[in-house]
């Protein structure tokens, strides 16, 4: 898989599952109590609790969409050529100098999506 093909898998992983929540935030009685407001953060910071609940409640369905879109975004950037100048980066985009934006904006967009999809380094 590219580059671009790992941010899009990523994206589209991300706004599948917040989609999902979203729809369970709108509909499970679980979060009635709750103003609508705030029922993702209340919810989950005292469903889990501690670190993980704080972690949990800041990463809402519509943060999910926005990093689809920065993930979708950069990706768009760096659609595969044969650029041959040296120094380009292995994945071979038409932007060279890696420590330069936009190569390295891929490069730390592509370690966010290898993350989400299953962790490979």
């Amino acid at each position: 898989m590219n580059p671009t093909d790992e941010l899009r898998t990523a994206a589209q992983t991300l706004m599948d599952l917040a989609d999902v929540a979203q729809t369970d935030l709108d509909t499970n009685d679980y979060w009635k109590p709750y103003p609508k407001a705030t029922a993702w953060r209340d919810g989950l910071t005292n469903g889990m609790g501690g670190a993980s609940g704080d972690l949990a409640a800041v990463f809402s369905p519509a943060v999910a969409h926005a990093l689809a879109k920065v993930l979708r975004e950069t990706g768009a950037l760096h659609t595969p050529t044969t650029c041959q100048h040296e120094g380009c980066m292995p994945h071979g985009c038409e932007w060279c100098a890696d420590e330069d934006w936009p190569c390295a904006d891929l490069r730390n967009a592509l370690a966010v999506a290898r993350q989400i999809n299953g962790g490979q380094p």
